[in-house]
């Protein structure tokens, strides 16, 4: 079952603008030459993988459209009970829950009538995926199933409860041996070893509500392709999504996020925890390893009594001190060379002085007043 699957995603992701064309060829113009259509997005898309998905639970089909993402947003509303309390000025807040609820706008363009169809057909496909599943389908009170829907972005957004090993569930760099990739050590490098495209890996939730513009009134418009049929050439679709988690979300007393029990160390005392990298799957590295070369005197902090805190506001301090210092010798400079400055001029205005005084000009005006 899980082969069909995959081999259902492989060919449902394959984009192709000649896919409903005879032969991949396209007729053009009055004397009806035969030509080759090539789209340089379906190569781009194939080869990066670089599209949305969307599965529908019940029936576990799906649907992909090229990642030509006009809004991807995400909005996590904390919500808290408050209670005021007399003679206090704050109030007091209690947690209830955060949730999580997600925004996508994206585009799908056709290059040509075959890709036109098809986008329409794949419309119309998401479209169905919002009814539920009937035991008897024009019996409305025999609703056998809700319509999840698993959604996938590339890896902004993605189930975190890992398929690559499906008694572990576990989630982040001890997966890649379970999907046969080896760990180069590089956080990048292994980060892009571990997305998967396939839509079962989608984000497990609801949509919300789908708003479909055909475009049909702009410079696009459509192809006509015959007798009142047209083809939408530009579509816009715009949804909310819901996500329903599938597992825990929090902190344990250990400080790790989220963390999931490894079964394959078995229970109780000899059980491990490992945190999962909701929701990207980003994993950091921790600043003790990105500064080792100075973890020897972290640790003799540490040793002797201070927390991180301490040291990092010790050397704040240090660093303060140092500029005060600096600042302080630069000050005394200034003045200095400011009061050198000053003595400077008055030598020279002494000098000028004793010049004029010395002066036979001088000497002839005192004659002429001690004449008078």
């Amino acid at each position: 079952m899980a082969e069909d699957k995959d081999l259902y995603d492989f060919f449902g992701s394959d984009f192709n603008s000649t896919k409903y064309f005879e032969g991949d060829k396209v007729v053009v113009g009055p004397a009806q030459k035969v030509t080759y259509f090539v789209d340089g997005s379906d190569a781009y898309a194939n080869l990066n993988k670089l599209f949305i998905s969307f599965q529908h639970v019940p029936t576990e089909k799906s649907v992909f459209f090229k990642a030509f993402i006009t809004a991807f947003n995400e909005a996590y509303n904390c919500d808290w009970s408050s209670e005021t309390v007399y003679g206090r000025a704050d109030p007091i807040y209690m947690f209830k829950q955060t949730q999580r609820k997600i925004t996508l706008a994206f585009k799908i363009p056709a290059a040509s009538t075959s890709e036109a169809y098809e986008n329409l057909g794949k419309v119309q496909q998401l479209v169905q995926f919002l009814y539920p599943s009937y035991s008897e389908v024009d019996n409305a009170t025999t609703i056998s199933q809700s319509p999840l829907v698993r959604m996938k972005v590339m890896n902004l957004l993605r189930n975190t409860n890992d398929r690559f090993n499906e008694m572990d569930k576990n989630y982040g760099y001890s997966a890649l041996e379970s999907a046969d990739v080896t760990a180069t050590g590089d956080e990048l490098v292994d980060y892009s070893g571990l997305q998967t495209w396939q839509s079962h890996d989608g984000l497990l939730g609801v949509i919300d509500n789908l708003a479909v513009n055909h475009n049909l009134e702009g410079d696009d418009g459509a192809f006509v392709v015959g007798s009142n049929a047209l083809l939408p050439k530009f579509i816009d679709l715009n949804l909310t999504f819901s996500p329903i988690h599938e597992h825990p979300l929090g902190w344990d007393e250990n400080g790790i996020f989220a963390g999931d029990e490894d079964r394959t160390t078995g229970t109780g005392a000899s059980k491990t925890l490992q945190q999962r990298l909701w929701p990207y799957g980003v994993k950091l590295k921790d600043p003790l390893e990105l500064y080792s070369e100075n973890s020897t005197a972290i640790d003799e902090a540490l040793l002797l009594g201070s927390s991180n805190t301490d040291v990092r506001e010790a050397s704040e301090a240090a660093i303060a001190n140092a500029a005060a210092a600096e600042a302080g010798l630069l000050s005394g400079l200034r003045a200095k060379i400011t009061e050198r400055k000053l003595e400077k001029a008055a030598e020279k205005a002494a000098e000028a002085a004793t010049e004029v005084f010395e002066s036979e000009e001088y000497a002839a005006a005192m004659a002429a007043l001690e004449d008078l």
